[in-house]
């Protein structure tokens, strides 16, 4: 089992990371961020030398140990170091950090940046039949099935539930809705008991935010399904595209669009009688027609639709361009929107 070191500054002279009684703890080959104060490189580089020998089992020194300093000298830490002796690890964190060793987004993340996730992921359990997600609400939350099976839902027409999927051990869900923004487009219910590991909306921006592996594992996902709606409407370029807005979020559509570079009409009817219509040139937006009384706060409005009809048909835009804000600058700024009204409300 490994051995905790910590170095505490009992003497601090002008120092600015420092201040008296802060803590570097070790648990080689690693620091344990979580049980530190702060952090500096110079008093770590002059440390660890110690922190390494008494984790073999040396003795501390009776005396405090003077980092080299900073600022010419001026300032300077001194820390004593003393041995917590075997750390006895947590059996649920431990359970955590072996179940994400496992899950191929996590698989190939050192083990400092497991130590880092683990901290923000919450263990829970459902009921077999439990409803986990429910399909149209705000997405909460990252889920990863570690035990069990969970089915993928979603209504039909008349209402009626439709299985599209089942989802087993190391796969996960809700993160289309924590990308896009949009509400959930299925409903997730336990099959039998399950366990999994959950990571809220605002963690999960956060590790995406400082960890590029995952940004760009999430952002494969995201444009595998963007992938696959824009094929639509790359295989049926001379023909009209119908769909449902329960299939593909506002926010999808307009993308799909965009990156296939279309021209043409897209109406979109809400279930309680709003509507929009945006022509399109060359993935522009270049005009937009709606029942709302400013266009641009009604393409905002429309990307919080969740239930709605939507037709692509080619054709010519009108000749005069009527709208010319950038497309992904709407975008982001309905996307802005969104989030500052999930977190309001």
């Amino acid at each position: 089992m490994p051995r905790k070191v910590v170095a505490k500054s009992e003497r601090v002279q002008d120092c600015p990371i420092f201040k008296v009684g802060d803590r570097m703890t070790f648990s080689l080959p690693e620091l344990v961020l979580s049980e530190c104060d702060a952090v500096c490189a110079i008093a770590l580089a002059d440390v660890l030398p110690w922190a390494i020998k008494v984790t073999a089992g040396g003795k501390p020194s009776d005396r405090a140990l003077l980092c080299r300093g900073c600022r010419g000298g001026r300032a300077q830490a001194g820390f004593r170091l003393e041995s917590l002796g075997e750390v006895a690890l947590d059996p649920a964190r431990t359970r955590k950090l072996v179940s994400l060793r496992v899950i191929p987004m996590f698989a190939s993340l050192p083990d400092r940046e497991l130590e880092k996730i683990s901290e923000m992921i919450r263990e829970v359990e459902f009921a077999q039949g439990e409803e986990i997600i429910t399909y149209g609400e705000p997405g909460r939350a990252l889920m990863i099935v570690t035990r069990g099976q969970v089915e993928v839902l979603k209504p039909d027409d008349d209402g009626e539930e439709k299985l599209l999927g089942i989802l087993s051990h190391g796969e996960c869900f809700g993160e289309m809705s924590l990308l896009t923004g949009n509400a959930t487009s299925a409903t997730i219910r336990a099959r039998e008991p399950v366990r999994a590991l959950q990571i809220t909306k605002e963690d999960f921006d956060a590790l995406l935010a400082r960890n590029p592996v995952l940004n760009r594992y999430f952002s494969k996902l995201l444009a595998l399904r963007l992938n696959n709606m824009s094929k639509a409407f790359s295989e049926e370029r001379n023909k009209g595209v119908t769909g449902d807005l329960t299939m593909i979020g506002p926010a999808e559509l307009i993308q799909a669009i965009t990156i296939t570079d279309r021209t043409g009409l897209l109406s979109i009817k809400e279930e309680g009688g709003a509507f929009i219509d945006i022509f399109f040139h060359d993935g522009q937006i270049w005009s937009i027609e709606s029942s709302g009384e400013d266009d641009e706060e009604q393409f905002y409005e429309f990307l919080s639709w969740t239930k709605g009809k939507f037709s692509f048909e080619p054709r010519d835009a009108p000749s005069e361009r009527t709208f010319t804000k950038d497309t992904t600058s709407l975008l982001l700024e309905g996307m802005k929107r969104l989030d500052d009204a999930a977190v309001a409300g």
